[in-house]
């Protein structure tokens, strides 16, 4: 699902213009990057939480084995689903198994 079929599925279902739904969710994205890259916790209750973590930085090599490269510490984002999300995915597997 992109972004845009958020914006019309919304936009039948709340009865608003599919400008206004697209202002809102603009909104809304924007203010979830702004709060996870300035270290805040987003929580949505009962969906999930995005959060800032800081990965550790790590020692590679190419793979011809040759150079070797330092990847130095970064912050990224993660986003953690809630219980209900997690159960709602163990019920998709169930009913569609892969093998």
């Amino acid at each position: 699902m992109t972004k845009q079929d958020l914006v019309d599925r919304l936009s039948v279902g709340v009865g608003l213009s599919k400008p206004e739904v697209q202002a809102v969710v603009d909104g809304m994205l924007v203010l979830v990057m702004e709060a996870v890259s300035g270290g805040e916790r987003v929580e949505l209750r009962r969906f999930g939480v995005w959060k800032p973590v800081n990965r550790k930085g790590r020692h590679l090599r190419t793979p011809d084995g040759v150079h070797e490269i330092d990847l130095p510490d970064r912050p990224t984002a993660v986003f953690v689903p809630a219980a209900e999300f997690r159960a709602r995915m163990s019920e998709l597997r169930q009913r569609h198994p892969v093998h």
